[in-house]
């Protein structure tokens, strides 16, 4: 990177010899445990679930494109399915079914899906030029933000709501970066709309609006986020006059410590990590972290904490079949290690300071 680069890194002051090794000991610590306690992904019976998964939102859609309620679809193919509809939690918000039960194909909602998730890499790739990035960095950076493009060229992988609000997301990051708050605002409540999981990220670009004088900005995600309560609430009243006493309940509840291992599990699910030994995360994920926890610009403290509200969040609740929610903050994790060169230079001046002495 240039040494005119806009971006901004943890000051080399802040590292001395002591606190150096400190740090290199953690990550190493934690590349070690990750790589003892690490899952690969699901065999072929976990895929049979994921590909029912599929065809029940599939199934979903087509029967809104044929005109029956969301809600009556929804109910009858959750059950079908064996889910456990007790849970208002276990029947999505209805906005994406609609969205794309009133598209004339589900070719339609795909190729919407690839020019939404091409969007969003174009856009990545002019706050790379921006921020003066090297070749190499653009160059990773660009493969690194392709995540969505590789899984809407995928069929399936556009019908699940975390596809939708990663990606949105992963944009509203993009063009809040290149200035565009109200563009940010925009995709950043779509996201919440179509999934409630995009929560945790609103509060951070609100908490980060405000925290950076930028009011306006930040009522308008206030604002968004009380229009997000009064569609739950909606959903909720619906979903509950349908609930009946046959429905099964989820034995345990979601909030089970999967800890470390889980969180691991969620991170695998960039499509260049699925295609990737599943040992690899355990490396990548404490080098991405550590990359994105020196990246001190705008851009990179927000990304930051989306993704850390993220891990935190997935290492208390989740069950082993919901390592897709890591698309929530996947595709933008792996930006982190675009940062690593120079933050590992910082992190030797200190050894090397002390060679020269």
């Amino acid at each position: 990177m240039n040494e005119s680069s806009k971006l901004s890194y943890c000051n080399s002051s802040n590292f001395n010899a002591l606190r150096s090794a400190f740090i290199i000991t953690i990550l190493i610590a934690s590349i070690l445990y990750g790589l003892v306690v690490f899952h690969p992904l699901p065999d072929s019976e976990g895929q049979k679930k994921t590909d029912a998964d599929l065809k029940c939102y599939q199934t979903i859609v087509e029967k809104i494109h044929a005109g029956e309620n969301y809600y009556s679809a929804a109910g009858h193919e959750l059950r079908k399915m064996g889910y456990t509809t007790a849970s208002v939690f276990n029947w999505r918000l209805p906005v994406l079914a609609w969205f794309l039960g009133k598209l004339p194909s589900l070719r339609t909602g795909q190729i919407i899906a690839f020019i939404l998730a091409m969007t969003t890499l174009l856009i990545w790739m002019t706050v790379f030029h921006q921020n003066q990035y090297t070749f190499w960095q653009i160059f990773f950076g660009g493969l690194i933000m392709s995540g969505p493009v590789i899984f809407s060229l995928v069929p399936g992988p556009f019908l699940t709501h975390e596809f939708w609000a990663g990606t949105l997301i992963a944009l509203s990051l993009a063009v809040h970066a290149r200035g565009w708050r109200y563009a940010s605002v925009a995709a950043g409540l779509t996201a919440l709309f179509l999934r409630e999981l995009s929560l945790p990220f609103v509060f951070v670009m609100m908490i980060m609006a405000y925290m950076e004088s930028q009011r306006r900005e930040a009522l308008l995600w206030f604002i968004g986020i009380l229009c997000f309560g009064g569609e739950l609430l909606i959903h909720w009243s619906i979903v509950s006059k349908l609930i009946t006493e046959n429905d099964k309940v989820l034995q345990g509840g979601w909030i089970v410590f999967g800890g470390w291992p889980f969180v691991l599990d969620t991170a695998q699910m960039h499509p260049l990590l699925i295609l990737s030994p599943p040992w690899i995360i355990a490396i990548i994920l404490p080098l991405a972290l550590f990359g994105l926890a020196c990246w001190r610009d705008s851009a990179g403290i927000r990304i930051t904490c989306t993704v850390v509200i993220y891990l935190l969040a997935f290492s208390i609740v989740g069950l082993p079949f919901n390592i897709y929610w890591g698309l929530m903050y996947v595709f933008v994790m792996p930006l982190g290690l675009l940062h690593l060169p120079h933050v590992f230079r910082q992190l030797w001046q200190p050894f090397q300071q002390r060679k020269n002495k």
